[in-house]
């Protein structure tokens, strides 16, 4: 049995200056509580589906991020496509909903974005 190894992945973020290091997804669900009266134990109900995730790793001085401009005045979507290995990812359209950006004097500049797909996701696994 093979295993996927971390140092395979990779991500695109379209048009962000951005060499990944790390990202992760969760997907979640609302439960809803549809228990009724005279039910003899609690009934729940799944929701829709909602993936989430993050994106971390270093700016490049090949593109200008425009974080501003691009995602937080226009409210645009982005691609981002998880790849955890060749011919096994995760793609969309996703909404950034936070950015982080930090550098030291003994470091490289770091980018962190968070982010919720905008409706399906595309899944390839093969």
């Amino acid at each position: 049995m093979a295993r996927i190894v971390g140092n395979e992945g990779q991500v695109s973020v379209a048009t962000y200056g951005i060499t990944a290091n790390a990202w992760s997804m969760s997907i979640s669900r609302v439960i809803s509580d549809v228990t009724a009266f005279g039910d003899a134990s609690a009934k729940v109900r799944g929701g829709i589906p909602t993936y989430s995730g993050s994106v971390s790793g270093f700016m490049d001085d090949t593109d200008t991020p425009n974080l501003t401009e691009l995602f937080f005045e226009t409210g645009d979507a982005a691609v981002i496509t998880l790849i955890a290995q060749d011919g096994n990812q995760w793609s969309g359209s996703a909404v950034i909903s936070g950015v982080s950006v930090s550098t030291s004097k003994t470091g490289d500049a770091t980018i962190s974005l968070d982010f919720t797909y905008d409706g399906g996701v595309s899944e390839t696994w093969g």
